[in-house]
């Protein structure tokens, strides 16, 4: 079986399963018929929506890091990662990067 006729067989068979779930339950057909399919669409989504890759994967700093004052006066406060000076910063409790 395809892809393609799995999502339409998915996309059919759903919504026709809630609304004899919500029929039964003592709802309208239709409500259950459109809850089936918003969550069918939901799951589309999800499967066919591809992750940014230009996502900004943040490690967690080493143990020794700290906040210091930064020693260039630009901002408030700088990271120390324990080695060097890094591009994060913080002004007035906001933090951002330099």
């Amino acid at each position: 079986m395809s892809e393609l006729a799995i999502w339409v067989v998915m996309l059919t068979v759903s919504p026709a399963v809630c609304a004899l779930i919500a029929h039964a339950r003592g709802m309208e057909w239709w409500v259950g018929a459109l809850l089936g399919l918003l969550g069918c669409i939901g799951l589309v989504l999800v499967c066919v929506v591809k992750p940014n890759r230009n996502a900004i994967n943040l490690a967690p700093p080493p143990p020794n890091a700290q906040w210091a004052p930064d020693p260039t006066g630009r901002h408030e406060l700088r990271m120390f990662d324990g080695q060097r000076w890094t591009a994060n910063i913080s002004d007035r409790g906001s933090s951002g990067w330099d």
